[in-house]
């Protein structure tokens, strides 16, 4: 019995950790967002992400930007894991100057040694999401989103993150849109 009173307490002071620190779960009965409101950013390596990333634009309508490391990696292994295990922010170049016409940010990466990429905290550290909404999503052979969703709570106080999506079967994409209520008309 004490067993059960112990988790029922620890689950309830997760939530209210979660509610702490400003993370909110969006609900599908949010305001509807129009597309030009949609912003659809990524970082992408191999192609993968891209790919979920401008399926993601064409059905909600939205804006893409990509997001690149400034200087490219000249041996990718070892200095992208360095830069995950350091906490580093390398220096990106973005194709948006300015997020403020932006009410729902999409934020897409591959999913690196179970974490984002080191250029997806340079891109939340670089901006002010205060009162809007993020929505992750990631590809990955191995690994699920969950726990790289850190970094927005870390980095995105204020901000409402909405449920996130492992994109590995692009079929899983526009159920998942269409639960978030932007597929485009």
């Amino acid at each position: 019995m004490k067993r059960k009173i112990a988790l029922v307490l620890a689950v309830l002071a997760a939530a209210g950790l979660l509610s702490a620190c400003g993370a909110q779960a969006a609900s599908p009965s949010s305001p509807a967002i129009s597309s030009d409101q949609i912003l659809v950013a990524y970082f992408s390596n191999s192609g993968n992400t891209e790919e979920v990333a401008q399926l993601i634009a064409e059905r909600t309508g939205g804006t893409l930007a990509e997001i690149q490391r400034a200087v490219p990696y000249d041996d990718l292994q070892a200095e992208a894991e360095e830069e995950i295990n350091a906490g580093a922010r390398p220096e990106i170049t973005v194709d948006v100057e300015d997020i403020s016409d932006y009410e729902m940010i999409f934020v897409g990466y591959p999913i690196w040694w179970d974490e984002a990429p080191a250029m997806i905290s340079t891109f939340l550290a670089s901006f002010d999401f205060d009162g809007k909404t993020i929505v992750p999503f990631c590809t990955s052979a191995s690994d699920d989103i969950d726990n790289s969703l850190h970094i927005f709570i870390e980095l995105c106080p204020g901000t409402t993150i909405a449920e996130g999506l492992t994109a590995n079967d692009l079929d899983d994409v526009e159920p998942w849109l269409d639960t978030l209520g932007v597929l485009a008309d």
